[in-house]
């Protein structure tokens, strides 16, 4: 390379340097670079021109060609390693080889997903240092995986609480611990769950075309939608509904005014005063009309509802319903633990998923009776307390008469109050507190609270999963086989294998030492 050669190549490297190192840190194209292009270009033209036939006569080489070639091949490789990763980030195929299907969603979860027309934003919220918050993160990343396998649609943010205050705001996430939100065409609906049926419900209630209205009554003295703070308010029963993009709403009967046409249901939510003849009126022209009821008590006394229970064929009893526990002074009633039910209804909608072994939670719940007021209404018992339990007449009770037994804690009404009614749905609770501040996030009161809100609002679409369980692929071999297996693997091939490449080595190493 000539003199004149090399400053000429010295020149368009260096302004091909520059360009590059400008449109690094402005990331943008900007005009002025043009006069950057300019020096590299005839650089590298004058380089061409000055040391043309040098040129000419070094790709003429039998080495030059040699090394091209193999540049070329080299080249060529790297372009389809490039092309193949870059096909493969945007078009993947996960295979599930395991027996269960463990590490896939179902075929109804893969429907869902392909119905959907535009992107599925997902956002985790976690709090650094709370507990638990980097398992349940890895948990729920892991569980958007197996969607992002099946759809390219499913996008997921994962942020941190108090780094975007902000957009936590936006979507009234406060939970440390891990909260999961979907957003698709500007609905919001929160994951209650990590789990595959609680997702894709999720994505259900954010395609379906309408939200349902949920009305609570109040004039009662019922419990407050409103008290973050308190223990016994229902805000959190009220953001749980609102985060499942259900539009929460409150009416009063004092005026004699009829329940809206557009509430999907009817909330009572632990009357402690005395409802009016007028009131109770209301209330049945809405069931007439093939309204549903969600009706949860916290009175010994029915408040003025005794009619309207006696029409659903129910009667509240007036005692407390507490477990008996084991002591080492014998068996005894503690008032003030909590009432546990694990008793549940397996052909009903709202509690056949459940299972034995798991627990809602009440506070001085009452029990229920059922009664044979009308052929035209049909009651199921959905939830019983375990059989070891008692009735006290007091909250301050110690002793207890008759055995222990199980009793009534929630029923499902339906049925018509009239021939000529329209059919209605109802449910009745004995206690409101299982949906309280202080005992909506025990066990599975939240599944109980959310299951019967589906059922009144006649959400059949939502559907339910059969949690996945790994099966282990398990080699049955008799004795005799399993010997002559052991024999042939270990004893004829594993053990002399070590022994022959040993013994090559040596061979090879002392023919190379003597050679």
């Amino acid at each position: 390379m000539s003199p004149k050669g090399k400053l000429f190549f010295t020149i368009g490297v260096l302004s091909l340097l520059a360009l590059a190192g400008l449109f690094f840190a402005l990331r943008v194209w900007m005009p002025f670079m043009w006069f950057v292009v300019a020096p590299a270009v005839i650089g590298f033209a004058g380089w061409l021109y000055t040391d043309f036939r040098a040129l000419r006569e070094f790709m003429g080489m039998k080495t030059t060609k040699q090394g091209m070639n193999m540049g070329v091949l080299i080249l060529i490789s790297i372009v389809l390693l490039v092309a193949i990763n870059f096909v493969a980030a945007r078009h993947h195929k996960a295979f599930d080889f395991s027996n269960n299907q463990v590490n896939s969603i179902s075929e109804q979860s893969k429907k869902i997903l392909s119905s959907l027309d535009a992107d599925l934003n997902v956002k985790y919220f976690y709090k650094t240092g709370a507990e638990r918050a980097e398992e349940n993160k890895k948990l729920f990343r892991e569980l958007v995986k197996h969607y992002q396998d099946v759809s390219s649609k499913v996008k997921l943010e994962i942020a941190e609480i108090n780094e975007r205050p902000g957009l936590a705001k936006e979507f009234g996430a406060n939970k440390g611990t891990g909260e999961a939100f979907v957003e698709y065409k500007g609905n919001k609906n929160s994951i209650e769950n990590f789990e595959e049926q609680d997702f894709t419900n999720a994505i259900i209630k954010m395609t379906r075309k309408e939200k349902k209205n949920i009305y609570f009554l109040e004039g009662h003295n019922e419990r407050s939608l409103d008290d973050e703070k308190s223990e016994t308010s229902l805000f959190g029963f009220k953001q749980m509904l609102e985060k499942n993009s259900y539009n929460v709403k409150k009416i009063s009967l004092a005026s004699g005014i009829a329940i809206p046409a557009d509430a999907n249901v009817l909330v009572i939510a632990g009357p402690a005063q005395d409802f009016q003849t007028s009131e109770i009126k209301v209330i049945e022209d809405y069931l007439n009309n093939g309204g549903n009821l969600y009706l949860m008590l916290d009175e010994k006394k029915t408040v003025g509802l005794g009619p309207l229970l006696k029409d659903l064929g129910l009667e509240l009893q007036p005692h407390y319903i507490y477990n008996v526990f084991n002591s080492p002074m014998g068996k005894v009633v503690n008032a003030q633990a909590a009432t546990v039910a694990v008793q549940y209804s397996t052909t009903n909608e709202i509690t056949k998923f459940f299972s034995g072994n798991q627990m809602t939670v009440f506070r001085n719940p009452h029990s229920l009776k059922v009664i044979n007021a009308s052929s035209l209404i049909k009651n199921e018992v959905i939830v019983r307390t375990p059989d070891s339990t008692v009735a006290l007449a007091e909250m301050d009770s110690k002793d207890y008469t008759g055995e222990p037994q199980s009793f009534i804690l929630g029923v499902q009404v339906k049925g018509k109050l009239k021939a000529d009614a329209k059919e209605f749905t109802a449910v009745v609770y004995s206690d409101v507190d299982f949906v309280s501040n202080i005992l909506l996030y025990q066990n599975i009161n939240r599944d109980l609270a959310l299951n019967t809100i589906s059922s009144l609002t006649k959400e059949t679409d939502l559907i339910s999963i059969s949690a996945k369980e790994p099966v282990a692929s398990k080699m049955l071999v008799s004795p005799p086989e399993f010997n002559q297996f052991f024999k042939f693997t270990v004893v004829g091939f594993f053990l002399p294998l070590p022994l022959v490449f040993l013994i090559l080595s040596a061979v090879l190493w002392y023919k190379r030492r003597h050679a």
